[in-house]
């Protein structure tokens, strides 16, 4: 465990000057090196040895010389000062061109289809050393795998959070429903007395729960018949199709997977308000070069597809279905 009120009796200019009397073993030209007076880096360095209970440098013919304890700490005051230098004064270099790195994005399956494709496309001459890793997220915000760093971005629903995040807003996304052709009576629309009477298929977080329409529901005293509750919104479909249920899902994996599976789409019954879809990250991440490059690739990479879930809302954006 770190002494902190042990370290803080460690002035860091003390091991500056350390550094540069190991390295000029001459008192005046090391005062010349870091830009002090001589009597500054010899003030320094007797609260260095009074510190250290060593002499640290005793003169010789040829100027001072190192004692075995000062030759002991020689390499690791180095390191530390490089490290100071490198991690936080000298701003972070990254060169796509060149650098290898692996970033890891948090998302669910449907936004790894949305994103992958033009992001893999977007980066592969720009980075060929750049490669990524795919985890898999809850529905709800993903604070301890960011705080934890687990993963370099999170891409979904992220509702909550605190000064150690940032976010910005891709898109806003609403649900409707899924359906057979046969659910949907001749307004086009589902009423509420059919969506809550008919089996559904729900997509849930890790609790089981499906917080937008649940919640909504529960505020009016309502509650809807789920056949089956899944994680997995590439599944849903297919359960739609092949059992009979509804689902509501968001509006642009709609558009997209309806046609494919000869299925109906309907605004829901009740009005569940639009989620926003953000890209999020840790606050530390905010000024690294590599991570400020990946945020700039994954939002170029998502433009058209922003474009297109936008589009696709604003075609289902039909009048709640009448009770």
């Amino acid at each position: 465990m770190i002494d902190h009120a042990h370290i803080l009796k460690f002035d860091l200019n003390l091991l500056v000057a350390f550094d540069a009397l190991m390295g000029e073993r001459n008192v005046t030209r090391a005062a010349q090196r870091i830009g002090i007076s001589q009597s500054a880096l010899s003030h320094n360095l007797g609260r260095l040895r009074s510190l250290l209970s060593d002499e640290l440098f005793v003169r010789s013919a040829r100027g001072i010389e190192p004692t075995p304890r000062a030759q002991e700490l020689a390499e690791t005051v180095n390191t530390v000062l490089c490290t100071i230098q490198s991690r936080l004064i000298e701003p972070e270099q990254f060169d796509p061109a060149t650098d290898a790195r692996t970033f890891t994005l948090g998302m669910n399956d449907y936004l790894e289809s949305l994103l992958m494709p033009p992001l893999l496309a977007f980066v592969r001459e720009k980075a060929p050393h750049v490669n990524f890793v795919i985890r898999p997220i809850d529905q709800d915000y993903p604070a301890d795998l960011l705080d934890g760093g687990e993963i370099d971005l999170a891409i979904g629903k992220v509702e909550t959070g605190n000064e150690l995040h940032k976010r910005r807003k891709l898109w806003a996304e609403r649900y409707v429903i899924l359906a057979p052709p046969e659910k949907i009576g001749p307004s086009g629309v589902i009423d509420l007395e059919t969506f809550l009477s008919t089996p559904q298929a729900v997509l849930v977080s890790k609790d089981g729960r499906c917080r937008l329409v649940d919640e909504v529901l529960a505020e009016r005293g309502l509650k809807r018949l789920a056949a089956v509750t899944t994680p997995h919104l590439f599944a849903l479909p297919t359960l739609v199709r092949d059992a009979k249920l509804i689902a509501p899902v968001p509006a642009s994996f709609a558009r997209a997977w309806a046609p494919l599976f000869g299925l109906a789409i309907s605004p829901g019954p009740v009005d569940v308000p639009p989620y926003d879809v953000s890209l999020a990250w840790h606050a530390s991440s905010d000024r690294n070069a590599g991570h400020v490059w990946l945020r700039q690739q994954v939002l170029s990479a998502l433009e058209p597809v922003r474009v297109s879930v936008v589009d696709a809302s604003a075609a289902f954006d039909l009048p709640v279905a009448a009770e």
